[in-house]
């Protein structure tokens, strides 16, 4: 669930911790949208001070949207853009690479200052100024937009996993043809493969949505029936609670249906049908490098 902030403070000039300046800013619909690779920001700023928009439009000062992430500690600038342009303001887009981010992440919105400023004063400052000016110096912190904070509810991708994903593929020596699911492992879904096929799962890397639909999508069907077996035999069923591939699939289950539903049909609305995909894809070039 995303949080916002209003705050419409301004640092330059300063009193006290009140509002400075009779302007305001803040940041409205703010939405989220995960993908395999990274995590969509998209999210409205309204700014109703004429001086320092007019900083903005000349390119003496501009946005400021730092992130940080409460779990990686990991933090960056979103280099947003203009998604659209608005009366009172612009909306913007950004993306945050999944693997960074993992647990809250709150995203800060300012103005700084490019280039030096002197004087800068600004109409609507605080009476108790009254002409005042100041000098302003680039990076100094012209308005302080609050922030907003989300779940990035991230999806996984299966082929290339951050950490706490939930496949695993290794080559089993004893394995002369087939694919085995293993589930004893604690941490990861082994999908076994003989030794001299998992090589060949590798050179599919230019096409990860025929690894998908050869290899996960069924070893997901597996996984997703070896969870509703245990489930329906309640007490005598094996306690799959302290695996941690099976927190993410539970979750994704929940995500994207219920164990009511289908194996196969579930398993594709998950993994975004890669079937569909890969079928509507040319196979022209496949081993040709």
């Amino acid at each position: 669930m995303n949080t916002f902030t209003k705050r419409g403070s301004y640092p330059h000039p300063v009193l006290d911790a009140s509002d400075d300046v009779g302007s305001s800013i803040e940041v409205v619909n703010v939405t989220i949208a995960p993908s395999v690779d990274d995590v969509e920001i998209k999210f409205q700023v309204r700014m109703s001070d004429p001086d320092i928009q007019s900083l903005m439009d000349d390119g003496t000062a501009r946005y400021s949207f730092r992130w940080t992430c409460s779990s990686t500690i990991a933090s960056g600038e979103l280099s947003a853009s203009v998604h659209q342009q608005h009366v009172d303001g612009s909306t913007y887009i950004g993306w945050i690479d999944q693997q960074d981010i993992r647990g809250t992440v709150k995203v800060e919105i300012r103005i700084i200052a490019t280039s030096q400023v002197d004087p800068y004063s600004l109409q609507n400052q605080h009476g108790d100024y009254a002409g005042a000016s100041f000098s302003i110096l680039p990076g100094d912190v012209l308005a302080d937009g609050g922030f907003f904070e989300f779940e990035p509810e991230k999806r996984y991708d299966p082929l290339s996993p951050p950490v706490g994903s939930c496949f695993r593929f290794i080559a089993d020596p004893k394995l002369k043809k087939g694919l085995k699911v293993k589930f004893f492992d604690d941490e990861h879904v082994l999908v076994a493969f003989p030794e001299k096929t998992l090589p060949g799962f590798g050179l599919l890397q230019g096409r990860p949505d025929l690894q998908i639909s050869l290899v996960v999508l069924p070893a997901l069907m597996q996984t997703i029936s070896f969870i509703k077996e245990n489930l329906a035999a309640e007490s005598e069923g094996e306690d799959l609670s302290g695996k941690k591939w099976y927190t993410a699939v539970n979750r994704l289950v929940q995500e994207s249906g219920s164990y009511e539903d289908n194996s196969f049909e579930l398993a594709q609305k998950i993994l975004g049908h890669p079937l569909d995909a890969s079928l509507m894809k040319p196979f022209d070039g496949l081993g040709d490098e």
